[in-house]
């Protein structure tokens, strides 16, 4: 197994009692999140939310500063725009059609551990830090054999 399929995932899940994966994303009352490994789990902390109301643009901006580190968000539903934003900060949005308990999603994640998502989530992060490709593109020479 290489080291980067040993490493440790973080993993939230949208709850109402950081024992049941039983809410939605835009609107659950707090996100539990798990460190997790082919051989362990552990809780690294719950944030709760507060309500800002149904619309309010602060409900998601927290919930998305929350999961920047995670690679996965376990939940029942998320809207396709809140779904593109997690995307696009390097967090995949897993739904899962009905309540369950936390526990067994960790056992299930495990039993499935995904070592070349790991490679690719790390292979990912190593894209972030690195300068804009197209502005790297833009400021490179440009061969002129096709002219």
């Amino acid at each position: 197994m290489t080291e980067l399929a040993k490493k440790n995932l973080k993993i939230a899940f949208a709850s109402s009692n950081q024992t049941h994966l039983d809410e939605h994303f835009g609107s659950c009352r707090q996100l539990t999140i798990y460190s997790l490994s082919p051989e362990s789990s552990s809780h690294l902390q719950t944030i709760e939310f507060i309500s800002h109301g149904r619309l309010h643009p602060q409900k998601i901006n927290d919930r998305l500063v929350a999961l920047k580190d995670c690679f996965a968000v376990y939940c029942l539903a998320c809207g396709n725009p809140v779904r593109q934003q997690l995307l696009a900060q390097g967090t995949r949005v897993v739904i899962i059609s009905k309540a369950q308990l936390i526990d067994n999603l960790l056992r299930q994640i495990q039993a499935n551990w995904p070592g070349e998502i790991a490679s690719r989530q790390a292979r990912q992060s190593m894209r972030k830090k690195e300068t804009d490709y197209f502005a790297q593109l833009a400021e490179s020479e440009w061969d002129d054999q096709f002219s």
